[in-house]
Formats: C-alpha cells, structure tokens, sequence
C-alpha cells in the first residue's frame, strides 16, 4: 500500500499542478485581454515558478512584457520560447519586430552559408525529437539486423539495415551538434542600461554602454 502511495502522489501533484496553470494561463489571457498587462505577467510567472515549461506562456509573457515597454523581459520570454519550440513562425515574428525598438543595433555577425544552413536545421528540431528519432532508427537498425540473422542476408532486408543505420549517423550526428550548440550560453540586458567595462569592477576602463534588449553571448564569467 505505502509503495502504491508514493507511486500515485507524484502523479497526483502533477495533474494538480497542470490544473493550477491551467486556471492561471486563462486567468492571465483574461487580464491581457482587458489590458491590464501587468496583472498577466504576475500569472504567467505563477505558471513559470510552479516549474511548467510551455512555449506559449513564454510566447505570452513576451507579449504582456512588450505592452509594458520591458523590451529586454520580452526578448528573453521570446528567446525561451524558442527554446522550446524552434522555429515557431509567430514568436520569431514577434523577436524580431520587438529587436526593431531597441537602442543598441549591433551587425549580426557574417556566418559562411553552410553554417547558415545546418542552423537552419537544427532550429527545426528540438533536442528531445532528435534524441526520439535517434532512438528509433537505433532500435530499428537492431531489428533488421536480427532479422537478417534469422533469416538471412535478403535484398530488401539489407537495404533497410543500411538506410536505418544512415539515419542513425544523421540524427546522432544531428544531436550531438544540437547539445554544443544549446551548450553555449546568452543573456539579454533586462536593465535600461549596462555599463560594459575592460574588467569585473566599476576602476576598470568604459568600453561602452549596452541598453535593454541587447542581446550577448557569454563567452566567461
């Protein structure tokens, strides 16, 4: 009885969490809908510090926060939410229309068209549908072989083991440049304005002075 107990309360908790954030995404879209913005973001973060992570209340709280002219807050929920769902036309829409307010414009950097192109690819998947896929063309790859064990080296039977192997190569390949990629980390200025100086302390020289909404790459800390 106490092991079924502590099997189900976890469970339990979860679907009273899910409620909870249900009650309070509705009660948030209600506050934003009336305008009252500030009021939304309370109950989107209510959601956030419950531990849910969901694209669209990242996508919201972008939202609510470009209403109250927090142009670095927006630009981070909206990079979270990407996180979670890449490529999502509608919050990359918004980054970029919300990036045209801020003070700070930077030129991205050139990048040669074939990096261009495998971040283009690796925005289309996240790393838990590469991790599935990866798995599943792993375990695919073992069934033809021991099919081809079982009942010989056939024609078709090999042309399935070498196409799920090559899958395999690809989305392995694929995960593991994902992982380094989400490995490097960035930040956005969420305060109207930073000082950047030559060192970690206020004698050190001014190089210059980054606004809100600039967004960086932290190479150390």
């Amino acid at each position: 009885l106490l092991s079924v107990f502590f099997l189900l309360v976890p469970l339990l908790c979860d679907k009273a969490d899910t409620e909870s954030a249900t009650a309070l995404f509705n009660q948030g879209n209600k506050y934003y809908d009336g305008g009252e913005f500030d009021q939304s973001i309370v109950e989107y973060e209510k959601i956030i510090n419950l531990g849910i992570k969901n694209y669209q209340v990242y996508y919201n709280l972008g939202n609510a926060y470009f209403r109250q002219n927090q142009l670095g807050q927006a630009i981070l929920s909206y990079r979270r939410a990407l996180v979670l769902k890449p490529g999502d036309e509608d919050t990359e829409a918004n980054l970029s229309f919300v990036k045209l307010f801020t003070l700070d414009k930077l030129e991205e950097q050139k990048i040669n068209p074939l990096s261009n192109l495998l971040a283009w690819f690796l925005g289309l998947w996240s790393k838990d549908n590469l991790a599935l896929q990866t798995s599943l063309f792993y375990a695919l790859s073992v069934v033809a072989g021991i099919f081809i064990l079982l009942r010989g080296a056939k024609r078709y039977l090999l042309f399935g083991l070498v196409c799920f192997l090559i899958l395999f190569a690809v989305s392995g390949t694929s995960l593991w440049a994902k992982i380094k990629f989400d490995a490097v980390e960035y930040g956005v200025v969420v305060t109207p304005q930073a000082e950047v100086r030559s060192g970690p302390g206020s004698d050190y020289v001014l190089q210059f002075t980054g606004h809100e909404g600039l967004e960086f790459r932290v190479d150390e800390q």
